[in-house]
């Protein structure tokens, strides 16, 4: 089983790609849904939830607004 690096250089624009990918996965799978109404949705429901938590977990990690001090860098 291969080993994983805990921390990646991503840049801003290389998260805006994987968030868009996410959500055309998302709409995707929301569409096979809404056609197979009568069909067991819980395989699906799974994936869903589990893009929807790596989806907040980008989102957790995004500076939206903060206070700046002198040095024009972010308080943390």
């Amino acid at each position: 089983m291969p080993r994983y690096k805990e921390e990646f250089r991503l840049s801003i624009r290389d998260i805006e790609l994987i968030e868009q990918a996410l959500r055309a996965q998302l709409s995707n799978l929301a569409g096979l849904k809404l056609l197979e109404a009568g069909a067991d949705h819980k395989a699906n429901d799974r994936l869903i939830a589990e893009i929807n938590a790596v989806l907040g977990k980008l989102s957790n990690q995004k500076i939206y607004y903060s206070q700046v001090n002198r040095t024009g860098v972010p308080v943390a």
